[in-house]
């Protein structure tokens, strides 16, 4: 089911599909994504194609983050019924659709009802949803102790996330995804830093996880592991005087994620990668982080909004000082 390419059809306008691009899903023998780590997909099909696509990372056992959750549009406005099909990945789940009406309007119950009632026919984003989140932390005390989080561009299919699935917390920050001219990265360089910077291998990330650490308290050993060794992936660390003092992680196009202790560990990362890069650098930040991050921002060529939504409480384990580049739409940070 997800050799096929009319999967990425669903998907290519998704975050993560921006991020990977083709090295997303196993299409075209590519070094993927998501056959190395461990996030949780589902997959719906009617009349054996793919209609609706959904991944989510499990972040610990009480924050998980969504990477995606698309359905075709065909199906946005439908309420199904759904059967289990078998499947040799325990990570890779396949739903068929079995029934297929026009969406069931339920406001005539009480709101008890509406919310809580187990049903069997459910719109595909609410089925969808609910299969990542309960093969993933589960559904149990998910209103009290539990938080799901997602990350969009904005106003982008948000009525069904906010009404129809129930994410229905919005960050305090606020996100987008800017397109600059490398040259702004490359004029970070200076010779006088004090800062070296070093490519990571992949098959010692000691320095990388060590610090990955400090910025959250989230384990991420298996995601790192699994995104640097997605073809198109590099990696480099920054050091001070020997110790480790940030990190960045990117493709050709795209700074997946930059971390630094100061400016001057994020502005060498910046410089020493791009380096490698095309013309146009795509990332993620965070709005008024910092004047080195609203310099980048106001000399972008583009700027997309991007919309955070969670089920219960804003994420407050991320140390976003540390932070110049999210991960958006692969994980929390």
């Amino acid at each position: 089911m997800l050799q096929s390419a009319s999967l990425v059809d669903i998907v290519n306008k998704t975050l993560p599909y921006q991020a990977l691009g083709d090295s997303l899903l196993p299409v075209n023998n590519n070094a993927e994504f998501m056959s190395h780590t461990n996030a949780l997909t589902v997959t719906f099909s009617y009349e054996d194609k793919p209609v609706a696509f959904g991944s989510i990372v499990k972040c610990n056992e009480r924050q998980a983050y969504v990477m995606l959750g698309e359905i075709d549009k065909k199906f946005q406005d439908k309420t199904v019924w759904i059967e289990e099909a078998s499947v040799e990945n325990k990570h890779n789940y396949v739903y068929k659709i079995t029934k297929s009406v026009p969406l069931i309007d339920y406001s005539g119950e009480c709101h008890f009802e509406q919310t809580f009632r187990n049903r069997e026919e459910k719109p595909v984003h609410l089925h969808l949803l609910d299969i990542l989140i309960n093969k993933s932390v589960g559904l149990v005390d998910m209103d009290i102790s539990k938080n799901i989080t997602v990350d969009f561009e904005k106003y982008s299919n948000f009525a069904s996330w906010r009404d129809t699935v129930g994410f229905v917390v919005g960050d305090k920050h606020l996100f987008e995804r800017i397109t600059v001219n490398r040259f702004e990265l490359l004029s970070f360089a200076s010779d006088n830093s004090d800062v070296t910077v070093e490519d990571v291998n992949v098959e010692k990330l000691t320095d990388v996880l060590d610090y990955d650490s400090n910025v959250s308290i989230y384990d991420r050993e298996d995601f790192l592991t699994a995104l640097l060794k997605t073809g198109g992936v590099s990696a480099k660390v920054a050091k001070e005087n020997g110790q480790v003092t940030g990190y960045i992680v990117n493709t050709k196009d795209n700074i997946l994620q930059c971390y630094g202790e100061n400016e001057k560990a994020q502005k060498a990362l910046f410089s020493s990668a791009a380096a490698n890069m095309n013309a146009k650098v795509a990332m993620y930040v965070r709005k008024e982080s910092g004047p080195l991050m609203d310099q980048l921002s106001q000399s972008a060529e583009s700027r997309v909004p991007i919309t955070r939504l969670n089920t219960r409480i804003i994420v407050n384990t991320v140390k976003f000082s540390k932070v110049a580049c999210l991960n958006m739409g692969l994980h929390l940070f």
